[in-house]
């Protein structure tokens, strides 16, 4: 009897100590707690209740050890044991729920705070640490560099390729920037293919301009997304605190100044500068302008008759942008074109042009006038994914419009994606668009394009018509293109000609069209319709 009354002591002091083991986990578990939520009422309620129960079971532990089994021990031992469990329910259950508030609020949190696509730090973050920055710097006396970073061919990349090729660029690029940062430097995305990095400290002024170089030139570095090659450039904007500014408005503002400044000339990476800042500034007030131009229908077109030069007969007319602005007059679209590209506006630009060429023929058609027009677009342009979707709907609605719409592309240092824009072009030839090569031979890309594309038409640029009548140089030139148009099968129109004596040049060469105010100036569609 003595030997199973000792038994069962021990078996009722074993589960009695799991159960103080248990309260002493819970009551760890309480204190975590009370520091994550602070103090409250029900919390306090367990741990009184939960030091309760330990003296409690230590107590009738203490008996069970030193007096015999009653009835009353068991149910002691069985109500403090579930107390227990209760217990220790209870705290992990509120732990559990403390926990995932934590991390739900640590990853709201985290979210507010950094970009999705690249996970760098966002706007909001990036302000935050550089005010904390200025606060340090002030005190101690510190010097530290803000660089504004810009993809310079970005959205033209983005536009051609499709979103998922850009955002799959723009984590390329972060990890390049990363890897040309020092620990203590922070970068962080404006947004669009913006970054800036804050360069922490200084410990030299030649510093700066190492670490700004080294980001260029791994950004500039040849890449490819899915097998397309998408190299781009990079703009990067130097501002230095405190010698360029002592607030954060004022420093961003000028790194801005400092980066359109290198998009400008080039420079790739660019300090700011006071006489460079006017320029630029003057710049923004430019495209400023220009925005509230197309706004307020500002922008005109002037159509300009292209004929044929063995019977003068018109054959088609070629629309050319003016702006029609309220201070200056009429400007050319020399004057304007270049902001338009600078500031991302030509996309707006060309699909305006397109809309509106588009009514002309319509309205043409009505009066039974079947003239085609011509209007100048660059490749990228071309390729854009919204112009080639608004043009797809027009041709659908309008089967005949394809004959009467030739685009003339516009010939630069060089043609990125170049399959692609022959894709495009073999595609709407198809459905009867034709295409001219404009102002050929005035930039090196003139024997590129004419090799890669299926132009329909040469166009001899008008410097040389004009110096033809005195320049054996500019004569030459005519003559090599229209050798290889004939070569080619491409017809030959001559810009610029301006009297009879170019008229009688451009004849004699065999030049098949021509425009020019020997034959009219641009002019309104009423005029060209008489």
């Amino acid at each position: 009897m003595t030997d199973t009354l000792n038994w069962q002591n021990f078996v009722l002091s074993v589960i009695l100590g799991a159960g103080v083991i248990f309260i002493c986990y819970s009551i760890r578990r309480l204190f975590h707690l009370k520091e994550i939520q602070g103090n409250s009422v029900y919390l306090n309620y367990l741990l009184i209740l939960s030091i309760f129960v330990v003296f409690l079971s230590l107590y009738l532990l203490a008996l069970l050890i030193t007096q015999p089994i009653l009835s009353i021990h068991y149910i002691s031992v069985i109500g403090l044991l579930l107390t227990s469990f209760i217990i220790k329910f209870a705290v992990n259950l509120n732990y559990e729920s403390a926990v995932a508030s934590i991390k739900s609020s640590a990853l709201e949190n985290y979210y507010t705070t950094h970009d999705d696509l690249t996970g760098l730090p966002n706007l909001s973050f990036f302000n935050n640490q550089l005010e904390k920055l200025l606060g340090v710097s002030r005190r101690e006396d510190d010097v530290f560099a803000l660089l504004l970073i810009g993809l310079n061919r970005f959205k033209i990349i983005n536009e051609t390729l499709g979103y998922f090729v850009g955002d799959a660029i723009l984590q390329e690029i972060t990890q390049r920037i990363r890897t040309s940062l020092r620990k203590t430097d922070l970068i962080a995305r404006l947004g669009g293919d913006e970054f800036v990095v804050l360069i922490n400290p200084v410990e030299a002024q030649g510093h700066i301009h190492t670490i700004a170089n080294n980001i260029a030139k791994s950004v500039q570095e040849p890449l490819a997304v899915q097998g397309n090659p998408a190299d781009v450039g990079v703009s990067i904007g130097v501002a230095i605190y405190p010698k360029h500014a002592n607030n954060s408005v004022a420093l961003i503002e000028k790194a801005r100044n400092a980066m359109m400044v290198a998009e400008k000339h080039g420079h790739g990476v660019f300090v700011y500068d006071d006489v460079a800042a006017d320029s630029q500034i003057q710049d923004i007030q430019i495209i400023g302008m220009l925005q509230r131009a197309i706004q307020d229908e500002q922008l005109v077109i002037l159509y300009q008759p292209q004929v044929r030069l063995s019977d003068k007969k018109i054959i088609s007319a070629e629309a050319l942008l003016r702006w029609q602005h309220p201070n200056y007059g009429m400007l050319d679209p020399g004057s304007f074109i270049p902001y338009a590209e600078k500031a991302g506006l030509m996309y707006e630009i060309n699909l305006w042009l397109l809309n509106k060429v588009v009514m002309l023929l319509v309205s043409w058609q009505e009066k039974k006038i079947q003239l085609p027009i011509a209007f100048n677009i660059t490749a990228h342009g071309f390729v854009n994914k919204d112009f080639q979707q608004q043009l797809n709907a027009y041709l659908k609605r309008h089967t005949w419009l394809a004959e009467r719409i030739k685009i003339e592309l516009t010939e630069t240092s060089s043609i990125e994606h170049i399959d692609q824009v022959r894709e495009a072009m073999i595609l709407y030839k198809k459905y009867g668009l034709s295409f001219s090569l404009d102002d050929y031979g005035t930039k090196h890309a003139s024997l590129e394009y004419l090799h890669k594309l299926p132009f329909d038409e040469l166009k001899i640029d008008q410097l040389f018509m004009a110096n033809a009548t005195s320049d054996e140089n500019s004569q030459a030139i005519i003559q090599h293109a229209k050798d290889i148009a004939e070569q080619l099968k491409l017809s030959t129109t001559a810009e610029g000609i301006e009297n009879e004596e170019v008229f009688k040049i451009a004849k004699q060469f065999g030049i098949n069209n021509g425009q020019g105010f020997y034959f009219s100036e641009a002019q309104m569609p009423q005029a060209i319709e008489k």
